[in-house]
């Protein structure tokens, strides 16, 4: 009786560490804004898998002509012509990565508006709330 119950034990401990590895989703998601943009990172890891996407949002008066950007510490990075009218721009990725070390990233964004000469340069931390 004594080893059917250590067995029955081992049985629920690795049946809960399959679904802990394998089969639970954890998801982490960074927000933050200025006064010229906002920006959202959600980050997923399905298994040994891990996407994210990122939404940009141009909340300025002009209109963006283009845009570069970089997420540190985990080097996201990207140069976006095609903002769409309102400003916003929306990538995904799947099975391309899932980072949750830090509580803060730090968003660093060169762009230029159409009609002017001159390049802007805005600085967002980006603040994990979940």
């Amino acid at each position: 009786m004594k080893k059917k119950l250590i067995w029955l034990c081992l049985v629920i401990v690795l049946i809960f560490t399959i679904y802990g590895v394998m089969l639970k989703t954890k998801t982490v998601r960074y927000t933050g804004e200025n006064g010229d943009w906002s920006v959202e990172i959600n980050a997923k890891l399905t298994g040994l898998e891990g996407s994210h996407s990122i939404k940009i949002r141009y909340t300025g008066t002009g209109t963006v002509e283009w845009a570069d950007y970089r997420i540190f510490p985990n080097d996201y990075k990207g140069s976006y012509p095609d903002f769409d009218k309102k400003g916003n721009y929306y990538w995904a990725c799947s099975d391309c990565g899932y980072y949750d070390q830090k509580e803060e990233l730090q968003f660093f964004i060169i762009w230029k508006e159409r009609g002017k000469a001159d390049e802007n340069v805005g600085f967002i931390d980006l603040k994990r709330s979940r």
